[in-house]
C-alpha cells in the first residue's frame, strides 16, 4: 500500500515542478535573424569609436525554406557607413551551408559620445585648433561626419556660429601651397633621390595631389604636397 502512495506522489511531484527547470525553448528563425543582425552592428560600429545602440525597427521577414534544413544568417553589409538612425543590415541566407537568398532587417541605431562645438562664431578660413572648439556629451544621431576631435592641417570651408556641432563637411585642407609658388619637387627610386624646383598650377593643402611644371618640360606632373613649398612624385 504504501508503495502504491509513492508511485502517485511522483507525477504529483513533476507536475508541480517549477517552469524554470524545464528546457529552453529555442530561438525562433525570426529571434535568431535578429540577433545575427543586431551582432553585426555591434561589430562594425566599435570601428568607429563611440558607443552604440541598436534596436529592431521592425520584426524581420524570414523567407520560407525547405523543411528539415539547418538554416543560418551570414552578415553581408550594412545599408550605411555610419549605422545611425535608420538603417538596415544585409544578411546571406542559408540551408545546411547553401546560399539560397539574402534577407534584411531593419534597425535604428543611436550614438553616446562626445562632439566638438565651436566656443563662438568662426570665420571662414579660420585655422582649427583646440582652443576654439568645446567637447559636448552627445546621445542620439549626430549629423554625418561630426567632429569628435580636432584634425590637423585644416581650416574652416564656411563661417560657423557659436555651438554649432563642427563636422567634416565644414573643413577644409589649410593651403601650403599655392597657384604660381614654387614647390621643391623631390621623386626618390630605391637608392636614388632627385629634387628639382618648379612651380605649382594649383592650389593644395597636406596630403594632396598638385599639378606642377618643372622648366623645360613640356607637361605638368602630378605630385603630392608633403609641406609648404615641398612635394613628392607619386
Amino acid at each position: 500500500m504504501r508503495g502504491c502512495v509513492l508511485l502517485l506522489a511522483v507525477p504529483a511531484l513533476m507536475a508541480q515542478a517549477p517552469a524554470s527547470v524545464a528546457p529552453a525553448m529555442a530561438a525562433s528563425p525570426t529571434e535568431r535573424l535578429a540577433d545575427a543582425a543586431l551582432a553585426f552592428a555591434q561589430t562594425e560600429a566599435a570601428k568607429l569609436g563611440g558607443e552604440h545602440h541598436f534596436k529592431v525597427a521592425q520584426p524581420p521577414r524570414v523567407p520560407p525554406t525547405r523543411p528539415g534544413g539547418v538554416v543560418t544568417y551570414e552578415p553581408s553589409h550594412l545599408s550605411k557607413r555610419e549605422p545611425l538612425g535608420r538603417f538596415f543590415v544585409v544578411l546571406a541566407l542559408k540551408v545546411d551551408g547553401e546560399r539560397v537568398g539574402m534577407v534584411r532587417v531593419d534597425l535604428e541605431g543611436n550614438w553616446v559620445g562626445t562632439v566638438l562645438r565651436a566656443k563662438g562664431d568662426l570665420a571662414r578660413k579660420t585655422e582649427l585648433s583646440a582652443d576654439q572648439v568645446e567637447p559636448s556629451p552627445f546621445d542620439g544621431v549626430p549629423p554625418e561626419g561630426a567632429l569628435t576631435e580636432v584634425p590637423q592641417g585644416q581650416r574652416l570651408l564656411r563661417s560657423v556660429v557659436s555651438g554649432k556641432i563642427l563636422t567634416r563637411a565644414d573643413l577644409e585642407a589649410t593651403p601650403l601651397v599655392q597657384s604660381g609658388d614654387k614647390v621643391r619637387l623631390t621623386s626618390t627610386h630605391e637608392a636614388l633621390t632627385i629634387s628639382v624646383d618648379t612651380i605649382a598650377r594649383s592650389r593644395a593643402g597636406m596630403g594632396d595631389r598638385v599639378r606642377l611644371e618643372a622648366p623645360g618640360a613640356r607637361h605638368a606632373v602630378i605630385a603630392i604636397v608633403t609641406g609648404l613649398g615641398e612635394a613628392r612624385l607619386q
